[in-house]
């Protein structure tokens, strides 16, 4: 459990619905980063004009499900790392994480994410960026139909990351944050794990219909 405690007495949360540009019909790998980093920039502004309005006790903005890249529809494996999934200390990450140092907000979103330590697959992961532009919680999809998850790879998973890995646990000044993904909120054993492991916030990402 990630611990930079120094608690607020209360804060806002935000969750701003933003417009996904998907890289489904990118022509290429070139092409898809471009509509990325596009949406990234396009984040920037509205970040500020919401924390313009609400007020500098805006602390915590969550993003919504695939809001950078959309979802996969039909591509294979490779081909969706190829065009949508980022790298863990990737550029997508550094622009992010300037956003949230310059705001000094703690940042929520959802991406597929490439892991070296797993070649050839890629995860759904919620992630949270902390004032500092550190990335300071990942939690990884556990329960998909369309997506590879901790499940399919356990036992490796648990020995490079470890069950504090599999249901992470980020103590911050805001409070202990976690994330469940998607309609993962439909299994409250989820849920109870992260509670049991000290959450006092957690957040989803879901997609609009």
């Amino acid at each position: 459990m990630a611990d930079n405690t120094d608690n607020l007495d209360s804060f806002r949360a935000l969750a701003l619905q933003v417009t996904c540009h998907a890289v489904n019909q990118a022509r290429d790998r070139t092409e898809a980063r471009s509509l990325i980093q596009n949406s990234i920039h396009r984040l920037a502004p509205q970040i500020a004009a919401s924390i313009a309005f609400i007020g500098s006790d805006c602390r915590l903005i969550v993003l919504p499900e695939y809001f950078l890249t959309g979802f996969p529809m039909g591509e294979s494996l490779t081909a969706w790392a190829e065009k949508a999934c980022l790298e863990m200390a990737g550029a997508e990450y550094e622009a992010l994480g300037k956003i949230a140092q310059k705001h000094q907000i703690f940042l929520a979103g959802n991406a597929y994410e490439l892991d070296p330590n797993f070649v050839g697959l890629y995860f759904q992961t919620n992630f949270i960026i902390d004032p500092s532009g550190s990335i300071v919680l990942r939690y990884r999809r556990l329960n998909s139909l369309f997506a590879p998850t901790p499940h399919d790879v356990w036992d490796k998973y648990l020995d490079c990351y470890g069950l504090e890995g599999v249901f992470p646990v980020a103590k911050t000044e805001i409070g202990n944050l976690a994330a469940l993904a998607s309609e993962e909120i439909l299994y409250p054993e989820v849920a109870r794990c992260l509670v049991m492991r000290g959450a006092e916030i957690e957040y989803g990402s879901f997609c609009r219909d």
